[in-house]
């Protein structure tokens, strides 16, 4: 049976919408949310929680949370249908693998096209994996879950994480609390948002690190570093914080 999908994205800038979501035919078959912030320019997890709650308690359906530029290059409804209900999925994510108890390999799973607003510098990112692949958590450009998941485990993004973080709060929170696993959907994709990292973004880091203080987990980004973490790994997240402020 062709599975039920909502693809959700709040949107400021229509004109980039309707080229990623709304006119694009692989986006056909699915309930197409946008959610109009550009004069409240609330939270992205505000939005998103606000779509959640409006929903009928009952509804079976994959809820596709994305941003307004993140294009589709191939049908993704026919790859929703067997994947387990119980777990979050999204095109590309992060983990670390840890070599000898010292060296602290960061790493994205997952492989995306990626360009500027305007089109260029387009390129691919991440490295290509099988479906499943788990990751700790996802880059906020998408993520997926099943409605009967987040209803099951009263799952939400946090308002606190405006533009930042708040999708792999979102895959922390549901490990932490149910021990969802995160695993990646290969998908043919576009993020028309490449770019350097934003001064915003370590100020809400410094929040999620607060958070959570016994864990320490991996982001698309950065590591979220709760706890009191290996010198090598702090070592580690210091030179990519550098290269990532070039």
């Amino acid at each position: 049976m062709i599975p039920k999908i909502a693809i959700v994205s709040v949107v400021r800038d229509f004109a980039m919408y309707e080229r990623c979501i709304r006119g694009n035919p692989h986006c056909r078959g699915g309930e197409l949310v946008s959610i109009d912030n550009r004069e409240q320019n609330d939270g992205i997890g505000v939005c998103y929680n606000r779509f959640i709650e409006s929903r009928p308690a009952d509804e079976e359906m994959w809820y596709v949370f994305c941003h307004e530029d993140f294009e589709l290059k191939e049908s993704f409804v026919p790859k929703l249908e067997f994947i387990d209900r119980d777990c979050l999925w999204g095109p590309i994510g992060a983990a670390t693998e840890v070599k000898l108890g010292l060296y602290h390999k960061w790493m994205l799973r997952g492989s995306i096209e990626e360009c500027k607003k305007d089109g260029s510098l387009l390129r691919q990112i991440g490295t290509s994996v099988s479906e499943g692949t788990p990751v700790e958590t996802f880059d906020c450009q998408c993520v997926i879950v099943h409605s009967s998941l987040v209803r099951r485990h009263h799952l939400r993004f946090d308002k606190n994480l405006t533009f930042d973080l708040y999708a792999e709060d979102f895959c922390i929170a549901a490990k932490e609390r149910a021990g969802i696993i995160s695993r990646i959907l290969p998908l043919k994709v576009c993020h028309w948002s490449g770019g350097s990292v934003q001064p915003r973004y370590y100020r809400q880091e410094a929040y999620l690190n607060g958070k959570y203080p016994t864990v320490c987990y991996t982001g698309t980004s950065s590591w979220i570093l709760g706890g009191n973490p290996p010198i090598f790994r702090r070592l580690t997240v210091a030179a990519k914080r550098l290269l990532l402020r070039k």
